[in-house]
């Protein structure tokens, strides 16, 4: 009787913790949970956004199909997923240099960027974006006064917390 009991017990135990292991995921994963990934891109002439993940090397690709568009038509920026269950709120966004802290955001609306502060429903994506010469003319300006090596990162700031990207690829921001 006592080694049923003791079985009973020790099967209790084991149900018991993975019940409580289940709710806390459940409760971890009720939020919004957004990732972002730097994108490099052009906006074409019809109107249309070609994006490319801005962590590797891209620049001869769009130094090619630049050259076939008119200037300016370069951009860079972040795109946003949302992977949780809950509405992610995007109170705005900005390029910033790591680790000095200084940041590039766009004042207005950008031709063609969604406006923020914005929502991105639970499983939806959005791009956000600014022209090349803003982060190129970040990059450079970094370059002239701070010490040692700048990243370049892409934030979203949503409810008093800033999201942050992986740095963009230092050879898109080489493009002159």
């Amino acid at each position: 009787m006592t080694v049923a009991a003791f079985v009973l017990s020790v099967l209790g135990f084991g149900i018991a913790v993975a019940s409580l292991t289940w709710q806390v995921y459940t409760f971890l994963m009720q939020g919004a949970r957004p990732a972002l990934t730097p994108v490099v891109g052009l906006l074409t002439v019809g109107g249309g956004l070609v994006t490319n993940d801005a962590t590797r090397d891209v620049r001869a690709s769009l130094m090619s199909a630049a050259a076939q568009l008119p200037p300016g038509q370069l951009i860079v920026g972040v795109k946003v997923v949302n992977a949780g269950r809950a509405p992610f709120h995007v109170a705005k966004w900005a390029l910033r240099a790591d680790p000095s802290g200084v940041a590039f955001q766009v004042i207005g609306d950008q031709v063609g960027s969604p406006s923020v502060p914005c929502d991105i429903p639970p499983g939806a994506e959005q791009i956000f974006f600014m022209y090349l010469d803003g982060a190129v003319n970040l990059r450079r300006s970094l370059e002239s006064v701070e010490d040692g090596p700048q990243r370049i990162v892409a934030t979203v700031s949503s409810g008093g917390r800033t999201y942050v990207s992986k740095p963009i690829a230092t050879e898109v921001l080489s493009i002159d």
